[in-house]
């Protein structure tokens, strides 16, 4: 075959970290770069730059993929392709003249470049994924794309230079994450994105493992974020993403004082769920303005919540609690008329049985008014479910939780599959060659006896020579 077709795979981020997968497909001068997210790496709450002028920062630490053609020019100043060789210790750094992007969901690690990207770069995304991401941008938790949106449905075929590509809905913590399978001139990858089995739609694996043995994949790109020793022998126990609510709904049953919910806004599905119960249980749900603004605008653009009882319910179930003064959490973006009626912190302490609080972590100092003020007879109870920070074990939230008696229940259930899971889908779909990624440990990865490989950050090849290589474990 002519180099004019020579199908490639690069791959620069996630290889050895949950989050950050930066992979490009390329096929002669054409190509997709997949995915548009950063990994935790170099900063935190406390060291940090701006999601769209810090590009030049998470190029020079690698938290970028070096395909200058993905960025704003105005944003990348004087920074070239010499200072990017240096950085990733190559001599050469693949880049294509027709390139597009893809974004499979709306998580950090997986969306987070969107703010840099160069104007009118064709940027794929699911229709529900862009809901949320306008969401979040109205929300003020990210600034807006100059890209250029290209809305995709589930099922959708695009042609795209010498190959296409078929993209497939599958199931995670977020409304419309995407997998795909590209159909090159001689290949053909599947890129699972995130997922998981214990979900609402787990339906939708079968279908992406369907697909792919109708097709005949050569190279499957499959997440493996729960890869841990403690995970390799025993398969872990998953908690339902439907019994999510019901348990928040438990605690609001099982105390007269405040209950205070932590739930990732992006995950509207959840959400909507949790307004459900809200209501059953008799309460009203108290939400900040950066978080009311994040559901009004998603629920109602979002196909998958299309006729929800939760987008009428909402309207009388949740209260609005003007973001403090003092606080350093975000505040939305876009001017919102919201129909929820308002409240006060001493309108919630005076009856508390008749409130949840849904209690972002920057919002944490709140529990201070909340619980000195009003009765104190019966205890609060706070249920972590999946919300940041995304661990049971934050010292910082569990010393507010002790200083005032507040009960902690940690309800995560999460959006990835157990790793027995994985080996299930791989030796189901039977790819001549099997790559996973974004996982810290993905040599643990038991791929039930289809070929492996580990790429180097960096690393480029030949998807035929990727294939046919038999030194491959």
């Amino acid at each position: 075959m002519s180099d004019r077709y020579e199908e490639k795979l690069t791959f620069y981020g996630g290889l050895t970290t949950i989050g950050g997968v930066h992979i490009m497909y390329s096929c002669g001068d054409t190509g997709i770069v997949f995915d548009l997210g950063m990994a935790r790496g170099f900063f935190n709450g406390d060291t940090r730059v701006r999601s769209d002028y810090g590009i030049r920062s998470f190029l020079l630490t690698r938290m970028a993929p070096p395909v200058l053609d993905l960025y704003d020019p105005e944003l990348l100043g004087d920074l070239g392709e010499a200072e990017l060789k240096q950085v990733w210790g190559r001599e050469q750094l693949e880049q294509v003249t027709n390139l597009h992007g893809f974004v499979s969901h709306i998580h950090q690690d997986h969306m987070a470049l969107l703010p840099s990207l160069r104007p009118n770069l064709p940027v794929w995304m699911h229709r529900d994924a862009y809901a949320v991401y306008e969401a979040i941008v109205a929300a003020g938790e990210y600034e807006d794309t100059r890209a250029d949106i290209r809305i995709i449905e589930d099922g959708q075929i695009v042609d795209y230079g010498p190959f296409r590509i078929e993209f497939i809905e599958v199931d995670h913590d977020s409304p419309g994450v995407t997998g795909f399978i590209i159909h090159g001139p001689e290949h053909r990858i599947a890129f699972t994105a995130d997922w998981r089995r214990h979900g609402r739609n787990h339906h939708r694996l079968d279908r992406f493992i369907e697909r792919c043995q109708t097709v005949g994949v050569d190279v499957l790109i499959t997440e493996g974020t729960r890869m841990r020793p403690d995970t390799l022998f025993r398969k872990p126990k998953d908690r339902l993403e439907v019994q999510v609510a019901v348990e928040c709904r438990l605690a609001m049953e099982q105390t007269d004082g405040l209950v205070y919910v932590n739930i990732l806004a992006r995950n509207v599905e959840r959400v909507a769920d949790l307004i459900m119960k809200t209501q059953e249980a008799g309460r009203e749900l108290v939400m900040d303005e950066s978080t009311a603004v994040l559901w009004f605008e998603a629920s109602d653009k979002l196909q998958v919540l299309s006729g929800h009882p939760a987008l009428e319910a909402g309207r009388h179930v949740i209260r609005l609690l003007r973001t403090p003064v003092w606080s350093q959490g975000p505040r939305p973006a876009k001017n919102v008329k919201l129909p929820y009626a308002p409240i006060t912190v001493n309108e919630i302490t005076a009856n508390k049985s008749q409130y949840a609080v849904y209690l972002i972590y920057p919002l944490t100092a709140l529990i201070a008014e909340l619980e000195t003020k009003g009765s104190q007879a019966a205890a609060s109870i706070y249920v972590h479910a999946d919300g940041n920070p995304l661990t049971s074990a934050d010292e910082t939230l569990l010393k507010w939780l002790n200083e005032f008696g507040v009960q902690y229940r940690y309800c995560a259930t999460g959006g990835h599959a157990a790793p027995q899971e994985i080996t299930e889908l791989t030796t189901a779909i039977a790819p001549g060659l099997v790559i996973p990624l974004h996982s810290n440990h993905p040599t643990l990865f038991n791929s039930g006896g289809v070929r492996k490989y580990y790429p180097a950050p960096g690393e480029s090849f030949k998807v035929s020579e990727l294939v046919g290589n038999k030194t491959t474990v």
